[in-house]
């Protein structure tokens, strides 16, 4: 029984010592099996038991099975070159010379196997220890480079299969390749005088720079004692203003009592006066009347009043004055009574007139100070 496959042909003989059939290869070259047609169309006659004609795209061709015997194959590096920048190649001796300069890191390996059979090709497989520690896949190419390899040492290894046949032997190449000058011991040897400089010179700036913080650090706790000190001058701007504030408070209840101290003794003093108004003694009573109406109209009292009101609220009169100066002293009382937001009928006493007379004031002091129609005296005063 024969077969063909793209790289061989299979014949399967009966097994000598057993009915288990055998099926031996015989490897073809690809240029062979273009000339067998198409495949699933070869054609192959016996001539004799170990003879076959094989017919072929331009003729045919015998196939002696006798004739095919197991052969033995070797392999061999035939030449190494090294290459540097631009120059030539310059070859290395295969059996001496493994050291190898750090510029001269391209390498280009030349192999091949001695024997020559014209019906069976060869394909060979590589791998450098050290780099490429896995074989290759298999080629037909006899030769291979390595370009810009690192400095370190290196084994190269390759091995051929001829058809199905692997060489008896793997041809090996150990070679190493010298550090760069950047890396020899002058250089480390330089490196570290370096780092010591370096080291020297990081060292004398990380004093100045630590001078430098501790000054920075100095003046800082300076600014953070001054700032304290600021806050601490800031809170006893505080508490003497709370105890203005408070001191302003107690002139507003001072001057609150004083207010209602004179109505109360105004009322009262008006409420003898209609009494007395009553009675048949009228010369008597009209001296009385005009007692009264002197102490009700005391100016020891606005003085009082006066006083305290300036104590409580400071700048308004003359604020007032500034912007009313046609204002009467009458004027500026009652401004003083609208400022306490006192009511007509809490004002009239202290005027020592009629209600109705306090609301023609209010009106003749709108008047002055142009105040429109919809706008509230009252709230004018207060929001000075």
């Amino acid at each position: 029984l024969w077969g063909f496959t793209e790289s061989n042909i299979v014949y399967v003989t009966p097994g000598k010592f057993n009915n288990e059939p055998q099926a031996v290869r015989i490897p073809v070259p690809n240029h062979f099996r273009r000339d067998l047609g198409v495949p699933g169309f070869e054609s192959i006659t016996p001539l004799s038991d170990r003879l076959y004609l094989i017919g072929i795209s331009n003729g045919y061709i015998t196939l002696d099975l006798d004739k095919i015997k197991p052969q033995e194959y070797t392999i061999n590096i035939n030449s190494i070159s090294k290459e540097f920048y631009n120059h030539p190649s310059d070859r290395i001796p295969i059996d001496g010379g493994n050291e190898i300069e750090y510029e001269e890191n391209n390498l280009n390996f030349s192999y091949a196997v001695a024997q020559y059979d014209k019906y069976s090709e060869v394909y060979y497989q590589y791998k450098l220890d050290g780099i490429y520690d896995d074989w290759s896949s298999w080629s037909s190419t006899s030769e291979i480079s390595f370009n810009n390899l690192p400095y370190g040492n290196y084994n190269f290894n390759v091995r051929a299969k001829v058809g199905n046949t692997l060489t008896n032997n793997t041809a090996s190449y150990s070679f190493r390749i010298k550090r760069p000058w950047y890396l020899s011991n002058m250089a480390i040897l330089g490196y570290i005088l370096l780092t010591v400089f370096i080291g020297f010179l990081v060292h004398k700036t990380y004093r100045r720079h630590y001078h430098k913080k501790q000054n920075r650090l100095l003046q800082e706790n300076r600014k953070k004692l001054k700032r304290k000190k600021l806050k601490a001058e800031k809170k006893i701007i505080q508490m003497k203003n709370e105890q203005l504030k408070s001191k302003i408070d107690s002139k507003n209840r001072e001057l609150a009592v004083s207010t209602m101290s004179i109505i109360r003794k105004n009322e009262f003093l008006n409420a003898i006066k209609d009494q007395l108004r009553e009675s048949e003694n009228t010369d008597h009573v009209k001296s009385v009347i005009r007692t009264i109406d002197r102490n009700i109209n005391n100016s020891d009292d606005w003085k009082f009043f006066e006083e305290a009101f300036n104590n409580a609220d400071k700048g308004f009169l003359k604020k007032v004055k500034k912007l009313h100066p046609e204002l009467s002293s009458n004027d500026l009382r009652l401004c003083a009574y609208l400022r306490l937001n006192l009511s007509s009928k809490e004002i009239a006493p202290l005027l020592n007139i009629s209600v109705r007379s306090v609301e023609v004031k209010r009106y003749r002091l709108r008047k002055k100070i142009n105040l429109l129609h919809e706008e509230n005296l009252t709230d004018y005063i207060l929001d000075l």
